[in-house]
């Protein structure tokens, strides 16, 4: 964001004048985003229909908008008391609703699934949180060299670490908001109309490996490798290494290191992704 939106790159140089700036900035988007959620939820519903009360619609957009401003000051609130990171705690909870709910429905079943197909499902569960501490703890490491001059100093970095998975959930974030706005759309079209077919269709295709799936699987693909190049400026750390005196092992310092870093960083992006993909999938 901040290579194109300019003053949020000088908001972080601006110390907590620039943090409130950028609270304030975060909530105004956050707002948007929250009245995009709300309409898809509630037009996408089958609970209102065209002939309701357009004023209980509209009371139903405000309670979710503030109820999604209620978990933002709950996280910072969690944060702020040094309990840990607010958004990734209310995550947590939300995704161990979800755990439970998959351990009640394995013993109690549905009166169609035996033992063996119970069994597998708990194997591909704990196979999906391995995969998860892997993407969440592996980093690369490239090693660092310094002139002779700082070689000898024992508190210098020897090499620089690239997660494997730098961008967390982002790209699965962004796909899944991006694909909201298309039921949004599909509103202002007649039944009948193509467009609200072919959206139907895409909706409906999520979730059995249709083409909604895999432009999902698509998207959050395109959007790990921009997030990554959004994130992590080969340029920067190529300049920053020059002002320490260091360079990568093997390789001239300037053009070169800018090209070693972007090829090492393509290339634990994809492992990044293909294990992202997966878990998304």
């Amino acid at each position: 964001m901040q290579k194109f939106f300019l003053p949020l790159k000088e908001w972080s140089e601006q110390g907590e004048k620039g943090k409130y700036k950028m609270s304030i900035f975060t909530r105004v988007l956050t707002f948007f985003f929250a009245i995009a959620q709300s309409l898809a939820l509630i037009l996408n519903s089958k609970v209102f229909y065209p002939n309701d009360d357009l004023f209980l619609i509209i009371q139903t957009l405000f309670f979710l908008i503030v109820g999604a401003f209620i978990c933002i000051w709950l996280s910072d609130l969690i944060t702020s008391k040094g309990i840990g990171n607010g958004v990734s705690l209310l995550l947590v909870l939300s995704i161990s609703k979800e755990v439970f709910n998959l351990f009640k429905f394995l013993i109690k079943g549905d009166g169609n699934m035996g033992i063996t197909e119970r069994i597998i499902i708990l194997f591909l569960f704990f196979l999906l949180l391995i995969l998860t501490v892997i993407l969440s703890s592996s980093y690369l490491k490239i090693p660092i060299q310094y002139t002779t001059k700082v070689n000898n100093d024992s508190k210098l970095e020897r090499n620089i670490p690239i997660k494997v998975n730098v961008v967390g959930v982002l790209p699965i974030i962004l796909a899944n908001t991006l694909l909201n706005v298309i039921p949004i759309f599909s509103v202002f079209f007649s039944k009948e109309s193509s467009f609200n077919k072919f959206a139907k269709i895409f909706v409906e295709s999520r979730h059995d490996l249709g083409i909604g799936f895999f432009v999902y699987l698509l998207l959050i693909i395109l959007f790990s490798f921009f997030s990554v190049f959004m994130i992590i400026q080969p340029n920067e750390i190529s300049e920053s290494l020059s002002k320490q005196d260091a360079f990568l092992e093997s390789v001239k310092p300037g053009t070169e290191t800018v090209y070693k870093i972007t090829y090492e960083l393509f290339r634990v992006t994809i492992v990044g992704t293909i294990l992202l993909t997966l878990l998304a999938a």
